[in-house]
């Protein structure tokens, strides 16, 4: 194997809130990118890291920086993403033309081309598309493995597009420590948490089967990292990065609740200046396992109650009930902390009255944040099998649906999201309990990133 230089590539998101779709794109650090440049160097390969989103690098900007370099790897959206990711995919089609004319062999990345690889591939025109978890691919193409026998991989052959076998699940424990020293760590911050931030991963992938959810990038199952692999990781971001705060990127955080409880004894007894937040259920949470996370630094936890009755809660396959939701909730607030709720507005079949009872809900349960969101119809869910029986016109219309429906219809659900952000956030109840914890610079970032959603 000949040593090469490689680039790896976020692409510059140019809006905080994207038009279509309304996705927040927070300058979060690339984790998957950070994971893969860490086994290129270990395989002795120059790896670039460019994330154009952080620094704010224009296409023309990043195809001059990457001159010079043998491949290039163009990332649609990284993990924070995979799961919900954005629908504008200018930015990321922009980036791909500007370095395919100073780059040879350029390949694109991410959720995108992962449900949808023989258009992604047609459009970019890109060498290969690379289909499901990144790291053991790029590393494969960058030894000099032909296409054919790299797994996971679509690519033009013979003037047809060729598609490998799946790729096999990354093994969390084999990879080396993310290469943060090659992403610009100053520049990561999450509004909610402070800045010297960055993204952790302690396991991949979802026990759940909601029918809302694209896990095609995930696999099948939970994969955990070992405990002591996962420690090591925050010390380093801590002792050498100077990372203060943390989001666990795991789908269901506490779904490993040894392991939560393992990793929380040992920051408990380290007394790390160190606050973080994660993701679960609230059918997986208990008061012990709170009291030890909140000792541990966590300080907020987000949680996809998605909808406000049982009859829809079930007709998503979410596995959840009303009263399990209210039950959790008073476990937060009994060990006094933050939560931010994810619900969804949109769902097939649903009405009115359903979108009101959501919003209800939402304010009964007065989480510290919430987040009111279109439910999109991404390619690969159960969702969106279902919708295209019942309205093939609308998921034929476009690439990635922005909802499950048109016209009227969305422009009337649309109004209905606002109206909800504005009467959760507007209830003098609420502001006054906001207003009574002290921190009025919070609240009117807080307002700011509402507006900046809404416009």
């Amino acid at each position: 194997m000949v040593p090469q230089k490689i680039v790896l590539i976020n692409p510059w998101q140019a809006h905080l809130v994207t038009r279509h779709g309304k996705i927040y794109n927070r300058i979060w650090p690339p984790l998957s990118l950070a994971n893969c440049a860490a086994l290129l160097e270990q395989q002795g390969h120059h790896v670039q890291v460019i994330d154009a989103n952080a620094l704010r690098l224009s296409p023309e900007e990043v195809a001059q920086t990457s001159s010079g370099c043998a491949k290039a790897f163009i990332c649609s959206a990284d993990i924070d993403r995979w799961q919900c990711p954005p629908l504008d995919l200018e930015p990321f089609f922009t980036t791909v033309s500007h370095v395919k004319r100073s780059v040879e062999e350029v390949y694109v990345i991410g959720p995108h081309g992962t449900v949808r690889p023989e258009a992604i591939l047609r459009h970019t025109r890109a060498h290969a598309v690379v289909m499901g978890e990144p790291e053991w691919t790029i590393t494969e193409i960058c030894n000099g493995a032909p296409l054919e026998a790299v797994k996971g991989l679509a690519y033009f052959h013979s003037g047809k597009i060729k598609f490998n076998e799946s790729s096999r699940p990354v093994d969390l424990n084999a990879l080396p420590a993310p290469a943060f020293h090659l992403l610009p760590m100053g520049r990561y911050h999450y509004e909610v948490l402070g800045s010297r931030f960055t993204l952790l991963e302690a396991s991949r992938g979802c026990a759940s089967q909601c029918r809302f959810c694209m896990m095609r990038m995930y696999g099948h199952g939970v994969r955990r990292k070992k405990t002591d692999r996962l420690v090591s990781e925050v010390e380093l971001a801590i002792s050498r990065y100077g990372v203060k705060t943390a989001y666990f990127m795991d789908l269901e955080f506490t779904v490993l609740r040894n392991q939560v409880l393992e990793l929380c004894e040992h920051l408990i007894r380290r007394r790390l200046d160190f606050r973080w937040t994660c993701q679960t259920r609230f059918d997986l949470i208990d008061s012990h396992l709170l009291r030890q996370m909140k000792l541990a630094g966590c300080s907020l936890i987000h949680f996809g109650v998605e909808a406000g009755s049982d009859s829809l809660l079930k007709k998503v396959n979410k596995g959840i009930t009303i009263d399990q939701i209210r039950a959790g909730m008073r476990l937060v607030k009994e060990a006094q902390m933050d939560s931010a709720c994810f619900f969804m507005l949109g769902f097939p079949e649903s009405n009115e009255h359903e979108f009101a009872d959501t919003i209800r809900f939402a304010r009964q349960l007065n989480p510290t944040y919430a987040l009111f969101h279109l439910v999109t119809p991404y390619p690969g869910t159960a969702l969106y099998e279902d919708l295209e029986r019942s309205h093939p016109e609308i998921v034929r219309s476009t690439l990635f649906p922005e909802a499950c429906c048109q016209g009227e219809d969305l422009v009337r659900l649309k109004t209905f999201i606002r109206r909800a952000y504005l009467g959760f956030y507007l209830r003098p109840s609420y502001i006054r309990s906001r207003l009574a914890r002290g921190n009025l610079r919070s609240l009117i970032g807080q307002t700011k990133l509402m507006f900046g959603y809404l416009r």
